[in-house]
C-alpha cells in the first residue's frame, strides 16, 4: 500500500512539474472571415461635445493580434479598426503621407498582473491620410491608442479589453473609453438591405432548437446587445465584466 501512495505522489508531483505558469493571451480565431477580431464600443470621455465630426465613431470589429517578441525582447499587439482596414483596401492613400494603419506597443510582461490584466501602455499612432476619391472624402485621421489593457483568467483568456483613444480627424481632437469584446457576432436581421433591424437573439450564447440551433460563441458572463447601427454584439456592462 505504501508502494503505491509513494507512486501517486511521484505521479502527481510530475503532473505538478508541467504545469504552465499563465501568459498574457489575446484571443484568436476565424469568425465570418475575421481572425482575432473584437466587438468594439466608443464612449466619449467626460466633457467631449457629441455634436462634432470627431466624436461620431461608432461600435465596429477592431484586429487585435499578439506577436512573439525576439528573443530577451517581450511579446507585442497590434491593433487595427475595421474602419482603417476600408480605407486602406478602398481609399487612395496620400502618397507623400508617414501612413501607418497599425498601432503596435510592447506588453509590459508575460503573464498577467494581480488583477489579470495584460497592458500594453504605449503604442505607436495609427495615421492615414486619404485624398477625394473614397466616399468618406478626404480625411487625415489619426488614432493615439494608450492603456490598452486585456483581461485575462481561466474563464476570460483574453476575450475582453479597454483602452484609451485620442481620436483626430482633420484637426478635430476627441478622447474616448473602447471596450472590445471577442468575438465578433453579427446580428442583422441577415439581409443586405441598409435598414436592416437589430436580431437580439442572435446575441444570446444558448441554443434554443428548433429556432436557433446554436449559441453565438459569446461567453456567457459578458452582458450584452445587439448594436442597432453596427448589427454586431457588443459589451455593455464595464472591463472586466466577470462571472
Amino acid at each position: 500500500m505504501k508502494r503505491g501512495l509513494i507512486g501517486l505522489g511521484l505521479l502527481l508531483g510530475a503532473c505538478g512539474a508541467q504545469r504552465q505558469e499563465p501568459q498574457c493571451v489575446v484571443a484568436r480565431a476565424v469568425f465570418d472571415g475575421s481572425v482575432g477580431s473584437f466587438a468594439a464600443t466608443y464612449s466619449l470621455k467626460s466633457g467631449e461635445d457629441p455634436a462634432r465630426a470627431c466624436a461620431q465613431l461608432e461600435s465596429e470589429p477592431v484586429g487585435l493580434q499578439k506577436y512573439l517578441g525576439e528573443e530577451g525582447a517581450l511579446d507585442s499587439v497590434s491593433l487595427r479598426t475595421e474602419r482603417v482596414g476600408k480605407l486602406v483596401n478602398e481609399a487612395k492613400l496620400d502618397p507623400a503621407a508617414a501612413n501607418q494603419p497599425n498601432s503596435v506597443g510592447a506588453l509590459t510582461s508575460e503573464a498577467p498582473g494581480p488583477d489579470n490584466f495584460c497592458e500594453v501602455p504605449v503604442l505607436n499612432p495609427t495615421r492615414l491620410v486619404t485624398l477625394d476619391s473614397s466616399s468618406e472624402g478626404a480625411k487625415d485621421l489619426t488614432y493615439e491608442w494608450s492603456g490598452l489593457r486585456i483581461y485575462n483568467t481561466p474563464s476570460i483568456p483574453g476575450t475582453q479589453f479597454i483602452a484609451d483613444l485620442r481620436y483626430t480627424e482633420n484637426g478635430c481632437v476627441a478622447e474616448y473609453t473602447v471596450r472590445g469584446i471577442w468575438p465578433v457576432v453579427a446580428c442583422g436581421s441577415g439581409s443586405k438591405s441598409d435598414a436592416q433591424p437589430p436580431v437580439e437573439s442572435k446575441c444570446d450564447p444558448y441554443a434554443d432548437p428548433p429556432t436557433r440551433l446554436r449559441g453565438s460563441g459569446i461567453n456567457p458572463s459578458f452582458p450584452v446587445k445587439c448594436d442597432p447601427v453596427a448589427l454586431i454584439c457588443v459589451l455593455t456592462g464595464e472591463v472586466p465584466s466577470v462571472p
